[in-house]
């Protein structure tokens, strides 16, 4: 097997909690969300507020508890039914909402939460994230925002190291929105679901360093973050064909690649799937000069079955 080696300049160091700012987010109406690279994983900082979904269908406020308890269809509400909670921690959203179940009639298609190029997260890369910072144990607290302005004193742990900035938006309780709860703790769903009543979520509080895990009946109302897509998903792509190294890289970004990909055309594409530089494989050592790259995720692709992951700083 023949190698090939293509120099691309580049930087970032993952044995740290530096702050790496994301390509960030835009929703349908028009709200403007900053993203955070986390580990391998790029991150929403800030809680989702929008009111549509992906396609344009509203989302309806639900405000009344008797109607809120009731549904099997996604809604929304802000805490307390205050829009000055919306300002400050996004809306409230039940299940059915992150699930995108628009209606009752089973053989509708399912509507889309995230803005494009982003979904919610399932139960496995809330782990992921928990991991990369150490533990369930440990997590929240690298994970919420500083300081007793939101959260309640004493804000146990809290040095936000990861980006994470997690808010205290607090939930709705089925019909009900229990006191102390904004300031005190924040919730955020997964899109995993335990059953057919119940869905996988995570939460922060205001007295401890710990990343809850726990289920809770779809029909509550909590917090929503979104994390990139990630296009290497796509179980065509091989990516036994591309080693990239060292990856996270400083400098110099080493590809070997299987002979059989010499002269192929490559692509770099970021973290929302838009191609951000062009070029061919060859024989020579090949350096590239990507300094005009934001900060990010992206992706190496080679032909339309292989492609690799590596970050930059």
């Amino acid at each position: 097997m023949k190698k090939i080696t293509l120099f691309i300049i580049l930087g970032f160091s993952l044995n740290s909690f530096a702050q790496t700012a994301g390509n960030g987010l835009t929703d349908i109406d028009g709200n403007i969300y900053n993203s955070v690279i986390i580990g391998t994983q790029e991150w929403q900082k800030e809680n989702l507020n929008v009111s549509k979904y992906a396609d344009g269908t509203v989302i309806p406020e639900v405000t009344d508890p008797t109607a809120w308890a009731n549904l099997t269809t996604g809604a929304w509400c802000y805490y307390n039914n205050d829009p000055a909670n919306g300002a400050v921690y996004g809306k409230l959203y039940n299940w059915y909402a992150v699930a995108g179940i628009d209606d009752t009639d089973p053989i509708t298609p399912n509507k889309t939460l995230a803005p494009s190029g982003y979904h919610i997260p399932t139960d496995e890369e809330w782990t992921t994230l928990t991991t990369y910072l150490g533990g369930l144990s440990v997590a929240g607290g690298k994970m919420k925002s500083t300081g007793s302005t939101l959260w309640t004193s004493p804000n146990t742990g809290a040095t936000n190291s990861s980006g994470f900035t997690g808010l205290p938006g607090g939930y709705r309780y089925n019909n009900v929105y229990p006191s102390n709860n904004v300031g005190y703790n924040g919730f955020w769903w997964s899109s995993s679901e335990g059953s057919t009543t119940i869905a996988l979520h995570r939460s922060l509080a205001y007295s401890n360093s710990g990343f809850g895990s726990s289920t809770n009946p779809k029909v509550h109302g909590f917090s929503v973050r979104c994390i990139v897509g990630d296009i290497l998903s796509n179980p065509t792509f091989d990516t036994s064909n591309l080693q990239l190294y060292p990856n996270p890289v400083s400098n110099v970004l080493n590809i070997t690649a299987n002979y059989t990909l010499i002269n192929q055309p490559y692509t770099i594409i970021d973290g929302l799937g838009r191609v951000v530089l062009k070029g061919k494989l060859n024989e020579f050592d090949t350096a590239i000069n990507v300094e005009q790259l934001s900060k990010g995720i992206y992706y190496l692709k080679v032909s339309d079955n292989n492609a690799s992951k590596f970050v930059k700083d």
